[in-house]
């Protein structure tokens, strides 16, 4: 495979001016890039930067023929798809066709932001995978912003990485690796919340992490239940735990369990998707021993 790196996470939203608005008073983190042009018009969306060359793609759709739309109406606000950029997006396509996995359409796609193709929820692990190549009008990461800071209120230094909840995680991990060449690092059980994780390389210093659930009164189990296997946080690595907690406090953001964690990670603190979001943020300060991004 040519994949090269996690490009960016779309998120669809009901609301995009609240999502905008609480991303930046909790998180202190800017949209940016705002556009209304997409979409057969019927689009608005902007991102996010996350650091180590990715961002959240910010999307609010109203064409009720859209895959955003349709994720919306069956799920709710939350995330929809990781796109994987990759240097030859016609071999990749070629090696999924082989595997046996159908591309949305059959078709790579020339669009705004590159040459795109589309593997379904179905055909993957309960959630689209993008694949992408760009092209020269392509949105890349802007080169104006390297060492800012990247949130105006915490202490957030990159993606640490992007967890999915799946009913299987060998299934799901074997298909990732057959279909899209990314690698399992490595696989762990949790007995505190009776949870098994596989990790997987992403290319740039962050990675996917899949988890299987088993406790059924834990967070994850409960969002499978009601949401399906799929994308269901972002971890954002900081180097300021103590005071980020404090600050979302403050404002009023809804913390699990209201306190600081201490997990194979790191220390970590969970901002839960009921805050109007849809989606969990944790925030995650590892330690020296733990799990970097790099």
């Amino acid at each position: 495979m040519t994949v090269t790196r996690l490009q960016h996470i779309g998120i669809a939203v009901a609301d995009f001016r609240d999502t905008c608005r609480r991303l930046e008073a909790y998180f202190g983190l800017h949209s940016r890039d705002f556009r209304d042009d997409q979409g057969k018009g019927m689009q608005h969306d902007s991102r996010v930067l996350f650091g180590n060359e990715c961002w959240l793609h910010v999307v609010h759709n109203w064409n009720p023929e859209s895959r955003v739309r349709r994720f919306l109406e069956r799920h709710g606000p939350g995330l929809e798809h990781i796109a994987l950029e990759t240097n030859d997006i016609e071999a990749d396509v070629e090696r999924i066709r082989k595997a046996g996995a159908p591309i949305f359409e059959d078709t790579i796609f020339k669009a705004n932001d590159g040459y795109e193709a589309f593997v379904y929820p179905d055909d993957a692990v309960g959630f689209t995978v993008e694949l992408i190549q760009p092209h020269p009008y392509s949105w890349s990461y802007p080169s104006d912003v390297r060492g800012e800071p990247l949130s105006s209120r915490l202490g957030i230094v990159g993606l640490h990485h992007v967890g999915a909840i799946v009913d299987d995680l060998e299934a799901a991990a074997e298909r990732l690796e057959r279909l899209f060449g990314l690698t399992v690092e490595n696989r762990r059980c949790e007995r505190e919340d009776a949870c098994r994780r596989a990790r997987l390389r992403l290319g740039n210093p962050c990675w996917l992490c899949l988890t299987e659930a088993s406790d059924p009164e834990s967070i994850r189990q409960r969002s499978l239940h009601s949401r399906g296997e799929g994308l269901d946080r972002v971890a954002l690595q900081t180097a300021t735990i103590g005071r980020d907690v404090r600050w979302l406090r403050d404002a009023g953001a809804p913390i699990f369990r209201d306190r600081i964690l201490e997990t194979p990670d790191g220390s970590e603190a969970i901002v839960e998707a009921d805050d109007g979001i849809g989606f969990t943020v944790a925030l995650i300060q590892p330690r020296l021993e733990g799990r970097t991004m790099g």
